[in-house]
């Protein structure tokens, strides 16, 4: 029986989903708040290039003209947009349907709240792309792509979701979803700090200084992830562990930065989607959602976040002006 897909934010990361569903001759709808973007892809098509280059004619809406069921919602807007987007899917999620959270940060959570625990899946990816212009998004490069019932029951449904998410990318299950996203939020709050620092990212991971905070604040997220219970995994080889107090081994470190290194080589992309906000765009991070909620559950449990803190406070003075973008902004976190 054919499922009735719904991509929520038809930017980078919907659009990679849902083209690819799409071309595979599944039901998808999509929704958007950009109307430029929205009226582009009525006229034209959803482009998708870079990987693959396809052009699919496809049902886009804006939010306010969504009404009916679906049966699953791939949910992609940004965290900040999270809580206002929740009320629209509570809506017409079917009773029998699911959110899977294509997002950065630990959105889960929050979907989990509104929707339920049961009808909510937790999905890692770091596979990417871009935002070229209204009706045109630029598939970046590969990745890896793991989706799990937040409880890490391995269920006949997240089996399903697993085979008819396939076209979109290699896709694993996983009963350790938590693990996977708190690897990412330790990696992501790494990409935070490359952001400021205004250069490729694997320049920024040749200098010795960079290295040092970025390990610092990878070791804090990893401390709150150990302070909470969670197991932390691996993310595309780079081992938040290895950075366990600041980080002692130095053979560790250095596989994932290698690790790291060879990720963003393979890309067409070389700096993150947080240097594009500030630099590019000119507009508010998700920092607030990715970094903060860490410090936050930090002091939860009496561990002490330093080097995030000054993360966080260094890309809230770029956003407003206060502090420009450069590699003295990073390494004076030291």
């Amino acid at each position: 029986m054919s499922k009735s897909i719904l991509v929520v934010g038809s930017g980078a990361i919907g659009a990679i989903a849902g083209v690819n569903l799409l071309s595979e001759g599944h039901k998808v709808d999509f929704v958007d708040a950009n109307a430029a973007h929205v009226a582009a892809v009525r006229e034209s098509g959803l482009r998708l290039s870079g990987v693959r280059d396809i052009t699919v004619s496809a049902n886009i809406m804006l939010p306010e003209e969504v009404s009916g069921s679906y049966d699953i919602v791939l949910l992609a807007v940004k965290a900040p947009h999270t809580q206002s987007t929740l009320g629209m899917i509570e809506k017409i999620l079917a009773p029998h349907g699911c959110v899977v959270s294509l997002q950065n940060g630990l959105e889960e959570y929050r979907i989990a709240r509104v929707v339920g625990d049961k009808r909510t899946i937790g999905a890692y990816l770091t596979f990417g792309g871009y935002f070229v212009e209204p009706g045109h998004i630029k598939n970046g490069g590969g990745g890896s792509f793991k989706i799990g019932e937040i409880d890490g029951a391995m269920t006949d449904r997240i089996r399903m979701l697993g085979e008819l998410l396939a076209p979109v990318h290699k896709v694993d299950i996983t009963d350790n979803i938590f693990g996977y996203l708190w690897a990412k939020m330790a990696l992501g709050a790494v990409y935070f700090g490359t952001a400021i620092a205004d250069m490729d990212v694997v320049d920024i991971y040749q200098r010795p200084a960079a290295r040092r905070v970025l390990a610092r604040i990878c070791g804090e997220v990893t401390a709150v992830a150990d302070a909470h219970g969670i197991s932390i995994e691996t993310s595309d080889g780079f081992d938040p562990k290895a950075f366990r107090n600041g980080g002692t081994d130095e053979a560790l470190m250095q596989a994932s930065w290698d690790a790291q290194t060879a990720y963003w080589n393979s890309h067409d992309n070389k700096r993150t989607g947080v240097w594009r906000d500030l630099a590019t765009f000119k507009r508010p991070t998700e920092v607030d959602f990715q970094v903060l909620p860490v410090i936050e559950l930090g002091r939860e449990r009496g561990v002490s976040t330093p080097a995030l803190i000054a993360l966080r406070d260094a890309v809230k003075a770029v956003e407003t002006g206060k502090a420009e973008l450069g590699i003295a902004l990073l390494e004076g976190l030291e």
